[in-house]
């Protein structure tokens, strides 16, 4: 996020490191809202902190069940042999520092031991956190984008998301043939309503530092046509999430300067069931792979009867606030055109996922605050390791219109697609197919 006037307004609105005082002694089972806020202050984005202050959010401080398990632990032992073993370029691209190349394939965190004082901390950190991303491998879900006002929801629209990674996966996964270069492919077709129905936007990104290639279909126009990778920035559909947001964050590292800014203890929203109470269900599917059952429960303000909280607050009975400490990321990008000037990420640094995402324009003005709902990682029947949270869910709060999106498993129904770990053809990923797949 933008430094705003010097390092201490840059401080407040990246939420600082926690020194000392009333902030450290939050107790398990605090609830957060106008009463107790400020004992929390220090632990939260700015912007965060005040829906908590005018009661507009209201979670429980919580801790992790002894035992769960926050990411893949395969992923982190892992990392043990990586140590030393990658750098990266002035472009930001991972390479051998012995041959200046890059490698055919990395399983792990690439850099596993961070250096503060190292001026690459930033890129490093950030890549970190894809690789930790690319674990579901191939993947299919079908979900719900709904616009959020203060009164309720004002639209909705179904979509089914492919994923295709070239990298990333453990030993034992398939590793396809990838004569391009490629990082992952992914393919968004809009299901409902009938005005959006077979629109389709597909991305192939690479390993090395060529551009995205982005192309979208419109049913209307039955055309293909390609889209420039900054678009990647803007509200996807006209919603405030945007393509470059993802599962926490989307855009291509190359494309932004890094800076590690700090680091410190944050309070990240968490969900109950899978963290807290260590609950999970998973159904195998015959062709392999996993899918995730999540049970139909109101997860928002709006879902539920006799709720003082904003239409769009992620309900108290169904997620928590744990403590974290987190690596404090700023990324600008390179390209002048994109929609934000600055981005504010927060990485744990035990396991490096994604906390909050604040986005400022290019003047430091907050835009938008992205969050993701973190589960906890459980062990299939196969000894393979699966992410499960029962609520679901990413969010995008617009701050200049007051409004959401958030993004959700489809209908509540419990059988709706929501798979990893599966294996998906790649012909489905070619854009001279697109107009096939949005009649």
């Amino acid at each position: 996020m933008q430094r705003l006037l010097g390092s201490a307004i840059a401080l407040l609105l990246l939420g600082a490191p926690v020194q000392s005082g009333h902030a450290t002694d939050v107790a398990p089972g605090t609830m957060i809202g106008p009463e107790t806020a400020a004992q929390v202050k220090d632990l939260l984005p700015e912007e965060v902190y005040q829906r908590y202050q005018k009661g507009e959010f209201l979670n429980e401080v919580a801790e992790p069940k002894a035992g769960v398990k926050l990411v893949d632990p395969g992923f982190l032992a892992a990392g043990a042999d990586n140590k030393g073993k990658y750098t990266v370029n002035d472009a930001g691209t991972i390479i051998d520092p012995k041959t200046g190349k890059q490698p055919t394939y990395i399983y792990g965190p690439p850099f596993p031991d961070i250096d503060t004082s190292d001026p690459q901390a930033g890129i490093k950190l950030i890549w970190n956190f894809f690789y930790q991303s690319y674990l579901l491998g191939d993947d299919r879900n079908i979900v719900m984008l709904s616009w959020v006002a203060r009164h309720g929801v004002d639209r909705e629209a179904g979509q089914e998301v492919l994923q295709k990674f070239f990298d990333g996966q453990a030993a034992d996964r398939p590793r396809p043939d990838n004569p391009n270069n490629l990082l992952f492919q992914q393919l968004v077709q809009t299901t409902f309503p009938a005005d959006l129905k077979g629109t389709i936007a597909l991305t192939w990104r690479y390993r090395d530092t060529k551009h995205d290639n982005t192309w979208a279909y419109v049913p209307a126009l039955r055309r293909v046509r390609a889209v420039s990778p900054t678009n990647r920035s803007d509200g996807f559909l006209g919603s405030d999430m945007s393509q470059d947001d993802g599962s926490y964050f989307d855009g291509k590292p190359e494309e932004f300067t890094w800076k590690l800014v700090g680091e410190g203890d944050m309070l990240c929203l968490r969900d109950k069931a899978s963290v807290v109470d260590g609950k999970h269900e998973f159904k195998k599917l015959p062709g392999g792979g996993w899918r995730g059952i999540y049970p139909a429960k109101p997860r928002f303000g709006w879902q539920a009867k006799d709720t003082k909280v904003v239409a769009w607050a992620p309900l108290p009975e169904r997620t928590v606030l744990t403590r974290q400490h987190v690596y404090q990321l700023e990324a600008v990008p390179k390209d002048s055109y994109y929609l934000y000037g600055k981005i504010a990420l927060r990485l744990e640094k035990e396991t490096f996922r994604g906390c909050y995402n604040s986005k400022s324009d290019w003047r430091g003005t907050i835009l938008n605050t992205y969050t993701p709902l973190q589960g906890a990682w459980f062990q299939t029947e196969d000894g393979t390791w699966r992410p499960y949270s029962e609520a679901q869910f990413t969010m995008a709060q617009n701050w200049k219109l007051d409004r959401a999106t958030v993004s959700r498993p489809y209908k509540d129904d419990p059988e709706v697609p929501s798979d990893s770990l599966i294996n998906i053809d790649a012909k489905v990923f070619d854009y001279q197919a697109m107009v096939q797949y949005g009649r």
